[in-house]
């Protein structure tokens, strides 16, 4: 093979992947919530480009998953949100935290004996990133979207009975569209945020604990109100997670459901109007789980 072919060939591989990057940037608001087995590891994209990791899963498995809804030459998360300490929400933010530009980072502070966890909080330390701690009080906005922290009420700090119940619940705007984030919270932070009138109605939920049955009330389900439920979950995972209930009360309240376990990555693309198709279709061919979804009227 001549150089000029080799470079040609090149050339067309790089030009290739550039146009599968840029086609990764829809100015649109964009959920994924990443296939890394069993655990939690979620990517929020804005219209305006900016990108926010909410926990890491078990494992590397992240940087997988990063790497194949973000553009290759995207290296800045600007905002890591640890829901709690858990090693398959915390594992894979510690390689993230050594491969990308970290410009924020918002946790509960339970005390919580996790090697990992530990080392995690001396990278963040080493090398100074800001650190937010959730309150009820504490939001964040990125251009169009809005992030409510409408949990932990306080602050965090000491030990827990239940380390799930220190998670971030995070309720994500966006013009007319909303996801709710729960991380692994269960009935008693649900009841919790009821009983406080907490906002939690959205379009779009994350379930609890990765569809447990000690997460996901009737009621809680009722309040929030989803079209969609999206459950994160490891194929044949040890707890049999997602629990036969909680598709029941989804089932029960209309809600279609979306699971990792089965589909693999579920990415969405959210609007106020519908996805132009052509677009969509040339996007498809790259990313064929990419599916558009479009808010409800008001």
């Amino acid at each position: 093979m001549s150089k000029k072919i080799i470079l040609l060939t090149i050339a067309l591989g790089l030009g290739f992947t550039l146009v599968q990057d840029l086609l990764k940037i829809t100015g649109e608001l964009e959920l994924h919530v990443l296939d890394i087995g069993q655990g939690d590891a979620l990517v929020l994209q804005t219209p305006e480009g900016h990108t926010i990791l909410i926990d890491g899963g078990p494992g590397t498995g992240v940087l997988e998953g990063l790497g194949e809804v973000l553009p290759f030459f995207d290296r800045t998360l600007d905002l890591l949100v640890l829901t709690h300490p858990h090693e398959d929400h915390v594992a894979g933010l510690v390689p993230v935290l050594d491969r990308f530009e970290v410009k924020g980072v918002l946790l509960s502070a339970p005390d919580y004996e996790n090697q990992t966890y530990k080392a995690f909080l001396a990278r963040v330390a080493e090398v100074k990133i800001p650190v937010y701690l959730a309150e009820a009080e504490r939001d964040f906005e990125f251009g169009s979207v809005t992030l409510d922290v409408l949990y932990p009420f306080e602050p965090v700090s000491g030990k827990m009975e239940n380390v799930n119940n220190a998670s971030v619940v995070i309720r994500v705007v966006s013009g007319e569209n909303e996801i709710l984030l729960t991380g692994d919270a269960e009935q008693e932070v649900e009841a919790e945020l009821l009983a406080a009138g907490a906002p939690v109605s959205a379009d779009i939920l994350k379930a609890g604990h990765h569809g447990s049955r000690t997460s996901s009330t009737p009621e809680f389900l009722e309040a929030v109100g989803a079209e969609l439920m999206i459950i994160s979950s490891g194929t044949g995972n040890d707890y049999g997670h997602p629990h036969e209930e909680t598709l029941a009360k989804a089932e029960d309240l209309g809600m279609e459901v979306l699971r990792t376990d089965l589909e693999g990555t579920v990415s969405l693309i959210f609007s106020t109007l519908h996805f132009v198709p052509r677009v969509y279709w040339l996007r498809s061919i790259l990313a064929p789980r990419l599916r558009s979804f479009s808010s409800r009227p008001s």
